[in-house]
Order: structure tokens, then C-alpha cells, then sequence
């Protein structure tokens, strides 16, 4: 997330989940997608602000553009000028361009000129590259592939294009292999399915935002992780605490924004191709054109096929479900000149894995009933994202922000089913401006309203459970009003206050204020803070869908009033960047972070070992972060990062009269993470290496609370690649778990799944052994 996002800026992008149809529908589909486009189309097309606008790209180190936020347009020997926002794009008014030609020009980069005497219908477009120009010398640089923002309010970490190349990266979920900051584990060791934590507490506590635009919220907040492919993304923006009140309340530990290719400058054919030796194998397309000269269309498209069968533990079970999936994203952009920026996206999914036992193949000498996984997920999202300047003064604009989401995730887990339905709408419409001219304090105002409507079943036919659990079912309807107030000082100071009031139709009012503040003490040393507060719906079993792989009866004995989850998250980072040599620069960054919950869903796991209980807090539950980071690159072209973070996340087990606070379960202590990379001259071959050291967690005890601790032991995992890139083919070759790790029985009792004692949801570590993979992308037609 870049600086402008965390202040509330909107970013005039769009970026949709998914979709999943059936035979039936599939006609209805297809028409209602033709009369949306036409819609959108008219509805882009009739609107003109009467402005100029344009876009300020960098160049990545493989050549590619990037947005640059924070650059500045200027008309020559003039005050007339205007800065990027976080997509690069600036607006600036026809009365004001009576010049020759515009200047776009940012620290650290070469500036550039560009006549303005052009047609009406041409946006302008800058490319700055790096270094800047002293007389006859010019110094240049290159970005470190993962690095913490210097310019961003918030501590962020950036993910660009070429760092998502690092590593396979086939979807989100495997992106922060060289991070520190996120750990990825298994929710269980039957159903493939992968969560993520951020300081200590689990995925379903961050926001997940696609540029700008809430997603992956409901049904798929635990699992939708591996829906998004990573070769669809340009970057991706990860900041730590309380962020902007401009999209929601539901963002507690954190906030990750996604970057997607644009329309506009993605290549207009491109290509990935990954296998791995259990047979898995993956297939992404982009795509990109321009139909008019305002408007541009772009198809991203992925598919995954596994259908092998491999018991590599003998334990009867397969170790990685086999998988069919189709994902396929359209995008439009219309770019108007006159300042009118509308960009659509329309999304589909079809996801099916099937686990456990193989029915069609005697993986082992195991002779009884079959224990068999299904998770079929449909999805389908359209949203739009309009932005357009309003009234005469310089910088403010109106944005319009509208989405609709549909899914259906139908599972069985041996004879458990668990089906559910969700309909989500989601609109935001938002003013900008400033208190005087552009250099006063900046305001955003606006409203919201949210729509939830969830239908679940739930049903257990194992003999000693035959429990039915309907009463899962809500309805959510959500007005809310914001406001944000940002001031600067000098380039120097920066505090953005900001709060919001929302009703919600099941759980009341909620009033969330949060507060950033960033100070750069020198140039090169920078401290940030960060305070606020988040909410959050539980959807107790679609957030820990690992506990359908278990014997367990499940209890939500507090149904309907199981109360929504609030918590206030304080925290604070600081950052040096050190020279320490021509060119070269250090960084080192310290923070910490404390989330306190006030009230949350609590998933009791260890009360007995036949059930699992949910229940709202009866006491503490918090979490301690601390983490620190090193990025140097000691010579051209050699990147060394190191990091090392520890968690203490406790949370109040609750029965009858007692409480008991303990570590949260299945949760590491430390993680230390070592990645060196090395590029040899124009990056025609790059070497990767990336070394993890993971803590011990405590297992969760099947006795009671009061039973011996256990804790799992520490471990360590090795991941390399090496690329040959090409102008226009890049072959790779790499290495999961290069020491073929993996944890000892992740399941117990799996030779009796049908019986009480089988649990498949303790996982600590990993589940499959080394991987070994190779690939292919391919760039074709006018690179750009």
C-alpha cells in the first residue's frame, strides 16, 4: 500500500473476485454480462469533466512501467502543477494549460516534457527513469525487489513485479515465501487448503483490497488466498496496523492491497507455464488490447489441472487433494483526457479439489470405508470504480466505488457437508479536496453501505454425533458515513485523523477511529504510528474451515448472539536507510505492534477432544509483535535481506466458571528469514536463494486445559530458483522445502477416520516434501 491509499486517496481501479456458473445458468451468464458491458461502456463514454489527464510510469528493473505516486506536473515557469496519485495518474485543468508543454519531474529520477498542443482524445503519458541529472553526470540506481516504502504513512511493504518472479508465486499464497512479515501454513492436512498469519493472528484479520476495492471477504476470507494467481499482479502493497477509515471497518491486523496488470500498458500477450514433479500443472494468460482511443480491454486467465494421486507418508490419505480450477478476470478502462478515469472488472471462478482417501486406486493396505473430501467453490464478482474531478478548485474529485459479489462453496468432509451461499453488495461514493489550495490540509468525505446476505447448512452424520446446525444464516444491511482529515508540514510531518459510523442491522452502531502519524526525523530516518480500531463478522465455520477434517461435533453455543468482533490495534515503526557506499543504501527497520481484542469469536479446540466450541470472549485475547528487517545490497545487482520477528499470542479458553489464558495454539514464537539474490547484467540470469527458520508452537491439548504442553520442535526450509530471462522468453527451475521437511503424522488416528479420535487439523508444519518445478513465461507482440 503506497502513501496515497494509506491518506484515503482513491485510486480510480477496479479489480473483481470470481465467479462460477453451472450449465444452467450459463446462458443467463452470458447475456447479463453482455448488457453490463454495453452499460458500462455508454455509461463511460457520456461523461467529460472537461480536464487533461495522464499518467507518470517508472521503469522496473526488467524494463517494465510502473506507477509513480507523488510526481510532480508542472506547466514551465509557472505555479500551475498537480502531483500523481497512488496509480500515477494526474488531472489537470484545460484553462490551465495554455503552455507549450507539461514537466513531470520526482526526486531521485530524471524529469521529462511532453508537448500538450495534442488532439483531445490522447492522454499523456510520462516514463522517468531513475538517476538524476548533475550537469553532464547522470547517477542511476535500481530498487530493491522487496523493499519498505519510504514514502508511505504507513510501514509497508512492497512486493513489485519482479519480486513476485522470486519464487514460483502461482498464487497469493505462496508470494511471501521471502517475507518475513507473513507466515503461510496448512489449515489441514486433508484438504490442501493454505491460511496465512499477520502478527500473530490469523488471515481473516486483514484486509484484503484489490487496488483500492474490498475483496475476498465472507466465504472466501480464509481460502480465497489461492485464488488470486500471481502472475496477474504487478505489485503488492503490505502495510502492518489500523489504515485509511475510507474502505471499512474491517481491517484489524493489517491491510494488503493488490495491484492487477492494467489494461493500458500490460503486454498484449503473455504467457506462464509451470509444472512440478507430483504433476501439478498451471497455465496463465494475459492479455490486452485498445478498442478505442479512450478505451482499453484486458483478459487474464488461469488454470489449474492435478489429477495424481500421492500418499508419499503412507498414511492413506492423499497428500495434496487433486485440483481443477478455471479462473478468468475481464477488465475495461476508460481513460478519458478530460479527467474521467471509470475502470471495470468482471470475474469468474470454478474451483474443485477433492481429498482424503483415493476411491479410484489403492494408495495403501488400508481396507476400510473411504474418507473423501470435496470443496466446490463458484464465484462470481462485477465492480466498477468511477472517478472524475468536480468544481473549479485544483484536486478534488468525486469517486464512485460499486461491487457485486455472488458465491456458493459446497464441501463434504467424509460425513460432514457444510453448504453455503453468499450475496454481497458494496458501494462507496467518496469527495476530495482541500481545505485551501493544494498545498493545504487534504479532506475525504463520503458514505457507504454494505449488504451481507449469507444462507448456510451445516450437518454431521457421524453415529455419535447426528447433529443438524441451520441457524447459521444472517442478513447484514450496513450504511456508514466517513471523514479524513490529512496535514502535512514542510514534507516532513504528516498526521491523517479519521473516523466512521456505521449501523449495522445485526450488531448496532460501530464507531471506528483510527490515527496515523509519520515524521521524518532526518532524510534518512523516519518513524511512524499508527492507533485505531476494527470490526469484524465471524463466519465461525467458513474461517476455520480445518475443523470439518475432524471427528469433533461442533457447538456455537451462543447462536444468534455470537457477537461481532472488535479489537484496537496500537503500534509503531522506525526506519534508518544508511548510505554506505556510491549508490548503494542500507535500511533497517524496527517495529512493533499490539492488538487487543475486545470481544472475538473464540474456536476452543482443546475443551474435550470430541468437540469444538464457539463462544464469545470471556477475557483476554491480544497479540505482540516485534520485527526487524535489514535490506542492504552490498554491490550492483547483489540483494541480501534478512529479517526476524517474534509473536506472543494469547487468547481465554472459557468453561463454566473458569478462564484460562494461554498461548494460542499452532501459532510459531520467532521466525528468522535470510533471501540473497544475485542478477547478473541486464538480468539475463538471476539466482535466488531463501532460507527460513521457524519457531516452535504449541499443540493443542486433547485432555483439557489443564494437560501437559506440548510444542511442536523449530524447523527450517530452503527455497531456490534460477531464471534465464530473454527479451521475450524467461525459462525457470526451482525448489520447494529443499531439505524435505514435513511433519510426522499430521493426522491422527488415520486409519480410523470414522472414529472419535481422528483429527487432521494440527498442523504445525509442513505436509508435502521437497517440490521440485520448472516454467516458462512467454512476452508476445509490442512489449511494453
Amino acid at each position: 500500500m503506497n502513501e496515497d491509499m494509506s491518506k484515503g486517496s482513491i485510486s480510480f481501479r477496479c479489480a473483481g473476485d470470481s465467479f462460477g456458473r453451472t450449465k444452467k445458468t450459463g446462458r443467463y451468464i452470458r447475456l447479463r454480462y453482455s448488457v453490463l458491458s454495453a452499460i458500462f461502456l455508454v455509461l463511460f463514454m457520456s461523461l467529460n469533466a472537461g480536464n487533461i489527464a495522464g499518467t507518470v510510469y517508472s521503469l522496473d528493473d526488467t524494463g517494465d512501467k510502473a506507477p509513480l505516486s507523488g510526481a510532480y506536473v508542472c506547466l514551465p515557469n509557472s505555479q500551475t502543477g498537480t502531483v500523481t496519485d497512488a496509480t500515477g495518474q494526474f488531472t489537470l485543468k484545460k484553462e490551465n494549460t495554455n503552455g507549450t508543454y507539461l514537466i513531470a519531474s520526482f526526486e531521485g529520477f530524471s524529469p521529462d516534457t511532453i508537448p500538450i498542443n495534442r488532439a483531445d482524445n490522447q492522454s499523456f503519458e510520462f516514463v522517468l527513469k531513475e538517476g538524476q541529472l548533475l550537469k553532464d553526470v547522470v547517477v542511476t540506481g535500481t530498487r530493491q525487489i522487496n523493499s519498505l516504502s519510504k514514502n508511505s504513512l504507513l510501514r509497508t511493504e512492497v512486493i513489485n513485479k519482479t519480486g513476485l518472479m522470486k519464487m514460483a508465486c502461482c498464487n497469493l499464497s505462496e508470494s511471501f515465501e521471502n517475507s518475513a512479515t507473513v507466515t503461510v501454513g496448512f489449515t489441514d492436512a486433508v484438504s490442501g487448503a493454505k491460511q496465512v498469519q499477520l502478527l500473530g493472528l490469523s488471515g481473516i484479520y486483514i484486509q484484503l483490497l484489490g487496488e483500492n476495492i474490498p475483496m475476498l471477504r465472507g466465504l472466501s476470507s480464509a481460502n480465497g488466498w489461492s485464488y488470486i494467481p500471481g502472475s496477474w499482479l504487478e505489485s503488492i502493497q503490505l502495510s502492518k496496523g489500523t489504515s485509511s477509515v475510507v474502505n471499512g471497518y474491517e481491517a484489524i491486523s493489517g491491510q494488503l492491497n493488490l495491484e492487477f496488470k492494467k489494461p493500458d500498458y500490460t503486454d498484449p500477450l503473455f504467457v506462464n507455464l509451470y509444472t512440478d514433479q507430483f504433476g501439478c500443472s498451471e497455465g496463465n494468460i494475459t492479455a490486452a488490447t485498445q478498442v478505442a482511443p479512450d478505451l482499453w480491454t484486458g483478459l487474464l486467465v488461469s488454470g489449474t489441472l492435478d489429477n495424481n494421486a500421492h500418499d508419499y507418508n503412507k498414511d492413506g490419505f492423499l497428500d495434496m487433494p487433486k485440483t481443477r480450477m478455471i479462473n478468468v478476470y475481464n477488465r475495461w478502462l476508460y481513460l478519458s483526457p478530460n479527467g474521467l478515469q471509470s475502470r471495470t472488472g468482471i470475474k469468474f471462478l470454478y474451483d474443485d479439489r477433492q481429498g482424503g482417501h483415493d476411491t479410484k486406486h489403492n494408495l495403501t493396505n488400508y481396507s476400510g470405508a473411504h474418507y473423501v473430501t470435496n470443496i466446490d467453490n463458484r464465484n462470481f464478482t462485477v465492480d466498477n470504480k468511477t472517478g472524475f474531478p468536480v468544481g473549479t478548485r485544483e484536486g478534488q474529485s468525486i469517486g464512485i466505488i460499486t461491487g457485486l459479489t455472488h458465491q456458493e462453496l459446497n464441501s463434504s468432509f467424509g460425513l460432514k457437508t457444510f453448504n453455503s451461499t453468499q450475496v454481497s453488495f458494496y458501494s462507496n461514493v467518496l469527495l476530495t479536496s482541500h481545505l485551501g489550495s493544494t498545498d493545504s490540509p487534504k479532506y475525504t468525505i463520503g458514505g457507504s453501505f454494505v449488504f451481507d446476505g449469507f444462507k448456510t447448512h451445516y450437518q454431521d452424520l457421524l453415529p455419535f454425533n447426528l447433529t443438524p446446525l441451520t441457524a447459521l444464516n444472517r442478513q447484514e444491511l450496513v450504511p456508514g458515513f466517513f471523514g479524513e482529515y490529512t496535514y502535512s508540514l514542510l514534507k516532513k510531518f504528516t498526521l491523517i485523523v479519521g473516523a466512521r459510523t456505521d449501523y449495522n442491522s445485526k450488531y448496532g452502531w460501530l464507531f471506528t477511529p483510527r490515527t496515523n502519524i509519520k515524521y521524518n526525523i532526518t532524510d534518512d530516518l523516519i518513524a511512524r504510528a499508527s492507533a485505531g480500531k476494527g470490526y469484524r463478522a465471524p463466519n465461525v465455520i467458513a474461517d476455520n474451515m480445518g475443523i470439518m477434517a475432524s471427528s469433533r461435533k461442533l457447538y456455537v453455543d451462543e447462536i444468534p448472539d455470537l457477537a461481532i468482533e472488535n479489537a484496537w490495534n496500537y503500534g509503531g515503526n522506525l526506519t534508518w536507510y544508511v548510505p554506505i557506499g556510491d549508490n548503494q543504501r542500507m535500511s533497517l527497520s524496527l517495529d512493533y505492534f499490539h492488538t487487543e481484542f475486545h470481544n472475538q469469536a473464540v474456536v476452543d479446540i482443546e475443551r474435550n477432544s470430541n468437540s469444538v466450541y464457539f463462544y464469545n470472549l470471556k477475557g483476554r485475547s491480544y497479540a505482540d509483535a516485534w520485527q526487524a528487517d535489514l535490506s542492504v545490497t552490498p554491490f550492483n545487482r547483489f540483494d541480501i535481506y534478512a529479517a526476524f520477528r517474534f509473536n506472543n499470542t494469547k487468547i481465554t479458553y472459557s468453561e463454566e466458571n473458569q478462564q484460562y489464558l494461554v498461548d494460542k495454539p499452532l501459532t510459531a514464537r520467532y521466525r528468522g528469514l535470510l533471501n540473497l539474490s544475485y542478477a547478473t547484467k541486464f538480468r539475463k540470469w538471476v539466482f535466488d536463494f531463501t532460507t527460513q527458520m521457524n519457531g516452535p508452537s504449541r499443540i493443542p491439548c486433547l485432555n483439557g486445559y489443564n494437560s501437559e504442553l506440548k510444542e511442536s520442535p523449530g524447523f527450517t526450509i530452503c527455497f531456490a530458483q534460477v531464471t534465464k530471462n530473454t527479451k521475450r522468453f524467461d525459462v525457470y527451475l526451482g525448489a520447494e522445502n529443499i531439505l524435505d521437511y514435513k511433519q510426522n503424522n499430521p493426522i491422527i488416528d488415520a486409519g480410523n477416520p470414522f472414529d472419535q479420535g481422528f483429527e487432521s487439523s494440527f498442523v504445525w508444519g509442513p505436509v508435502v516434501g521437497r517440490k521440485i518445478y520448472a516454467g516458462i513465461r512467454l512476452r508476445i507482440g509490442k512489449l511494453k
